[in-house]
């Protein structure tokens, strides 16, 4: 955060602290830096990360200067999974969500089991008259199935329309 320059300004000041201290099992290392060749070349990297067990892949604007927070010159990139599940109920909302709904609980098509999904609806949605109904399919995204075999991060995208 003390130098406010670019990143190759930065990644060099880093490079010149670990000099003599880091290697490759360091917990703190340089790792390679590329230069995106656009989507194509971005979705070939993240092939390679996510099929190494990584979870995506930075882009950075390589002559932003650091900003500390969410940014515009940052971007990450992950693959997500879309599914469907059957709304089992709903969740009272809290804080800004309060008097609104907080979550629709879901049950999973193949498995039963059930999970919450608590983003991804607009304020409009969250409004109870608004709500997915109980027992109406939804199309959810998320990141992963957790160990215990439910979605991690799942976040609504719509209620699947009646066939």
């Amino acid at each position: 955060p003390e130098i406010t320059e670019d990143f190759a300004t930065r990644l060099q000041a880093v490079r010149a602290v670990l000099i003599g201290y880091a290697t490759p099992t360091s917990i703190a290392r340089v790792l390679p830096q590329t230069i995106c060749g656009g989507r194509t070349h971005v979705l070939e990297e993240l092939e390679k990360i996510t099929a190494a067990g990584g979870e995506g892949v930075m882009l950075r604007s390589p002559s932003a200067p650091y900003k500390g927070g969410r940014v515009s010159d940052l971007l990450k990139v992950k693959k997500f999974i879309d599914d469907e599940a059957v709304v089992a109920g709903h969740e009272q909302g809290k804080g800004r969500h309060s008097g609104r709904m907080g979550a629709i609980m879901c049950t999973m098509m193949g498995s039963g089991k059930q999970f919450k999904i608590g983003t991804g609806f607009t304020d409009a949605q969250r409004e109870w008259n608004n709500a997915p109904p109980i027992g109406s399919t939804v199309t959810y995204r998320y990141f992963e199935l957790t160990t215990a075999g439910v979605p991690r991060f799942p976040s609504f995208i719509r209620i699947r329309p009646l066939e």
